[in-house]
């Protein structure tokens, strides 16, 4: 069998033969991207907390500076 004739099985299976998913497989991808997106946004808090402590610190430590100085 040669490489073209395979996509066209390929090609023939995708559009006439393969069913839909079945709801266990849409319920668990819906499932696993809800808890990416939860996982992305707890990045997004940790990072934000980080970068607000950081921005803090460095902002007392400048006032600590201005006022001995």
């Amino acid at each position: 069998m040669t490489k073209q004739e395979a996509m066209r099985y390929q090609e023939d299976f995708l559009e006439n033969v393969q069913e839909p998913t079945s709801d266990e497989v849409r319920g668990a991808y819906n499932r696993m991207n809800s808890a990416f997106d939860e996982y992305l946004a707890a990045i997004d808090d940790d990072l934000f907390q980080q970068a607000f402590r950081y921005g803090y610190e460095k902002g007392f430590e400048a006032a600590s500076r201005a006022k001995t100085a």
